[in-house]
């Protein structure tokens, strides 16, 4: 598992260092949540759009046992402010915007009742998907912000065949913890570079 981290941790850091320089600062930050644990990168302000980059251990399915390792899925939207609001250097900020999202990860049952393949399975597969966010930023006076934010996603699960267990005749099916996680909160703590 922290093997993976690092590697996380690494990306986050050049996508940040390799970002355009601007007047404004870049933040990087640890995102958490139910979801599972990692690192984002927010990329300065500029006409009221900003560009956030995350990228996380997906959890699903490990605490309770259900899934034998952890995945990773990494996520890059386009935000667009809605409100600035606040006193002096403290502000909180609104946005919604659109994103993508890719990574490797276990999805919850198809959904078709009891199905103990499926049930007990690991079901890891490529999920590929577009998202969509709303969040809210409480900036504080200094080099720390508050992230909360939650982010939907629609998208398709490609895994192994569970009748042939083999990546030569694929499974394709929705993404379903891109639908059921919608709500899950999302924290994330960032520090202005």
């Amino acid at each position: 598992m922290y093997g993976k981290l690092r590697y996380i941790v690494l990306l986050v850091l050049f996508l940040g260092l390799a970002a355009p320089k601007s007047g404004a600062q870049e933040s990087l930050g640890i995102f958490n949540s139910p979801k599972g644990v990692g690192a984002a990168v927010r990329f300065p302000e500029t006409g009221g759009i900003f560009y956030s980059a995350t990228a996380f251990i997906d959890i699903y399915g490990v605490p309770t046992s259900r899934c034998s390792y952890p995945g990773f899925k990494a996520n890059v939207s386009r935000f667009y402010v809605l409100e600035h609001t606040g006193r002096g250097a403290a502000q909180l900020t609104f946005y919604v915007g659109p994103g993508v999202s890719a990574g490797y990860v276990r999805d919850h049952d198809k959904g078709r009742g009891i199905d103990l393949v499926s049930l007990f399975g690991d079901n890891e597969g490529i999920a590929l998907a577009l998202s969509g966010g709303a969040g809210c930023r409480f900036d504080f006076d200094g080099r720390v912000s508050l992230d909360l934010s939650f982010t939907g996603e629609l998208g398709v699960h490609v895994r192994r065949n569970e009748d042939e267990r083999s990546y030569f005749s694929p499974s394709l099916s929705i993404y379903n913890n891109g639908i059921i996680q919608a709500l899950y909160p999302q924290l994330t703590i960032l520090f202005r570079l």
